[in-house]
C-alpha cells in the first residue's frame, strides 16, 4: 500500500495588504522602540481582513469574532477552491474535511459552515482541530494522513486558516508587541490521497513523530484579557523548541539533516 501523497495545494489571503509602518499605525503605537521592532521583523507586508478606512481599535469581543467569522469563511473558501480546482476535483469528491484554527471560536464550527456553503456531500466526515496554535497545521495534517492511510482510495482535505487581525490585543509588553508585529491573516489547504494519479509524482507523507512537553505549555498561546484574546509568547520559547526538536530527532533515529517541514499560513 502506498503512503498518502499531497496531490494539491491552495492558498489565499485577504486582498488588503499593509506595510509594517501601516500595521504599526493601525495598532496605535507611538513608541520609536516599538516601531523598530516592526521594521526589523524581516517582513515587507502583511495581509489583514479589515477595511483601513473604517477600522477601529475599540472593537468589542463580539465585533472581533464576527470579523473572524467573515474573514475565515471568505479566505478559507478561496483556499479550498484553489486546492480542489488544481486537482480537477470539486467539494463533492472529498471524503474527510479537517479544519484547524485558533483565532476565533464558532459553534457550529468553521468546517461545518464551509461544508454547507461550498456544497460538500452530506456524508462527508469532519474533523475540527481547535486551539492548537501556530503549529496547528501539523497535527491536522497528521489526522488526514491517518485517515487516508487507514482508508485507501479515500480523499482527505485539510484547511488551516487564521484571522490574526481579529485576535489582536494592544499593550506595550514585549511579547504582545512581537505578536502584533509578525502575525497576519491567511489560509492554506492540502489534499491527500493514497491513490495513484496517472503516474504523476507528488510529495509523499511518510511518517510523523510527536512530542508534547506539558512543562512548556505556557510558553506560547492565547490568554483571555477583558474578553479578548491576547497572545502569550515567552521569549525563550524558540530555544526550548529547538532543543526539544533536536532531542526527538535523535531519539527517532534521524539526524539533523532529516528536517521535517512545517506549514504556517499565519506567519
Amino acid at each position: 500500500m502506498s503512503n498518502p501523497r499531497i496531490i494539491a495545494i491552495g492558498t489565499a489571503n485577504p486582498p488588503q495588504r499593509f506595510t509594517q509602518r501601516d500595521a504599526y499605525r493601525l495598532a496605535g503605537y507611538e513608541s520609536q522602540r516599538i516601531l523598530e521592532i516592526f521594521l526589523n521583523s524581516d517582513i515587507e507586508y502583511r495581509h489583514f481582513y479589515l477595511d483601513p478606512g473604517s477600522f477601529s481599535r475599540q472593537e468589542t469581543p463580539d465585533q472581533l469574532n464576527q470579523r473572524y467569522l467573515r474573514g475565515a469563511m471568505e479566505t478559507g473558501c478561496r483556499a479550498v477552491h484553489r486546492c480542489l480546482e488544481s486537482a480537477g476535483l470539486t467539494p463533492r469528491d472529498v471524503d474527510l474535511f479537517a479544519v484547524c484554527t485558533c483565532t476565533g471560536y464558532l459553534c457550529p464550527d468553521l468546517g461545518s459552515r464551509l461544508i454547507g456553503h461550498m456544497k460538500f456531500r452530506s456524508d462527508v466526515e469532519r474533523a475540527p482541530m481547535l486551539g492548537l496554535g501556530c503549529a496547528g497545521a501539523l497535527p491536522t495534517l497528521q489526522r488526514v494522513w491517518d485517515y487516508t492511510t487507514a482508508r485507501p482510495g479515500r480523499t482527505a482535505l485539510m484547511l488551516s486558516v487564521e484571522i490574526c487581525s481579529a485576535s489582536y490585543y494592544i499593550d506595550n509588553s514585549l511579547e504582545t508587541v512581537v505578536g502584533n508585529a509578525i502575525c497576519a491573516d491567511g489560509a492554506a489547504a492540502l489534499l491527500l490521497s493514497s491513490e495513484a494519479h496517472d503516474g504523476r509524482r507528488f510529495p509523499m507523507v511518510v511518517d510523523f513523530q510527536t512530542f508534547l512537553d506539558p512543562e512548556q505549555l505556557g510558553k506560547v498561546g492565547f490568554e483571555q484579557r477583558e474578553g479578548k484574546l491576547r497572545r502569550a509568547r515567552r521569549l525563550d520559547d524558540a530555544r526550548v523548541l529547538g532543543r526539544d526538536r533536536r532531542s526527538r530527532l535523535a531519539a527517532g533515529g534521524r539526524g539533523r539533516h532529516d528536517r521535517p517541514g512545517a506549514l504556517r499560513p499565519d506567519a
